[in-house]
């Protein structure tokens, strides 16, 4: 009795799911997916994307007031990024100055934590050869 019960009602819980494709692709004829110029959140930009939108002039090249208007992370750290005081920088070195930037604070966060130490390979030469040090007993002299 039970597998007949089901077997009725499966007709009735399938005709939805089936329509399901049918009102989606006529909600996507409605309504066309926007093309990569949309709208997208800044915090889901890449910094490409932002030396991009802050570069109005579309040179290649942004000034200080750009930056400051479009992209403030740059201008916020321009003369450190503009080494050769040119005025304007570019893509090449925003991506220099953010390498540096990261490298930068990944050798200020290292610190030595005892219950976890680095493994060897996480190690610079200097802190093998004072650990090799460290750990090497003297021996006795007969």
């Amino acid at each position: 009795m039970r597998r007949f019960l089901s077997l009725l009602l499966l007709p009735v819980l399938c005709v939805p799911v089936l329509s399901l494709p049918i009102l989606s692709s006529a909600a996507w004829a409605a309504d066309p997916p926007k093309p990569d110029g949309g709208r997208v959140h800044s915090a889901r930009k890449t910094w490409e994307q932002h030396f991009a939108a802050a570069n109005l002039a579309h040179n290649g090249h942004l000034t200080l007031t750009e930056a400051k208007a479009g992209y403030p992370d740059v201008g916020r750290h321009f003369e450190d990024i503009d080494a050769n005081h040119r005025g304007f920088v570019t893509e090449k070195d925003v991506g220099a100055w953010r390498v540096m930037r990261k490298a930068g604070r990944r050798l200020a966060k290292q610190h030595e934590d005892k219950a976890h130490p680095r493994s060897a390979v996480q190690r610079t030469a200097p802190e093998i050869r004072a650990t090799a040090v460290a750990n090497k007993s003297p021996t006795p002299k007969p």
